[in-house]
């Protein structure tokens, strides 16, 4: 089997939500996981479930960053939205190259995952290395500060080939001067140091 990490999450809060916010959110979190497969070479499909619930399957290299770019596409949606995200890494097979049907330990540990989070966390990989355990506590501490405006500057700039800010700035119609500060405020700058650690090397667990 290949090696995949798995995302297993939900939208927080969704009874608050109407059907049409809850669709826009998902319409969002697809082109998000169509951004990130653009970062790798194979699949990274994604599928919603349950009605707020969704899976998606990516390449290891790129998990810390795409959970954020996940949790970046929820947050810019509206003031105090957000979705959990429990994180299992391992051996996995697809059914027929899509979610449905797939097999194998990412994706039995990402449900757990999930499913035990602490109430108050939003990510969690209680399985994975040690370096993304550290991590994630402390990017939630991060991404809950972020503010919708920040968080769609933030997933602009999160792809491993980041265009410059002047150019997400021309891409959400503001200046550079803004988009800069709201890079600075979301903490950008300290979360690309974690990223670079990431995935410089295999982590140990």
């Amino acid at each position: 089997m290949a090696q995949w990490t798995v995302f297993t999450g939900d939208i927080v809060k969704s009874t608050d939500l109407s059907s049409q916010a809850l669709d826009a959110i998902f319409a969002r979190l697809d082109q998000t996981a169509r951004d990130i497969a653009g970062w790798q070479d194979g699949p990274a499909p994604f599928a919603r479930y349950r009605g707020d619930g969704w899976q998606m399957a990516l390449a290891p290299e790129f998990t810390f960053r795409a959970a954020l770019a996940l949790r970046a596409s929820v947050r810019s949606q509206g003031k105090g939205y957000d979705t959990r995200i429990g994180i299992g890494l391992g051996a996995g097979k697809l059914g027929n190259g899509a979610l449905n049907g797939a097999e194998g330990e990412a994706f039995v540990t990402s449900g757990h995952a999930l499913d035990h989070m602490k109430r108050t966390a939003r990510m969690a990989a209680p399985t994975g290395p040690l370096a993304l355990r550290v991590a994630l506590p402390l990017a939630d501490r991060v991404v809950a500060g972020w503010t919708a405006r920040q968080a769609e500057v933030v997933l602009g700039l999160l792809p491993p080939q980041a265009p410059s800010q002047a150019a997400v700035a021309d891409l959400l119609g503001t200046t550079r001067q803004t988009a800069q500060k709201q890079a600075e405020a979301a903490g950008i700058t300290a979360l690309y140091e974690v990223f670079e650690l990431l995935e410089s090397e295999k982590q140990p667990k």
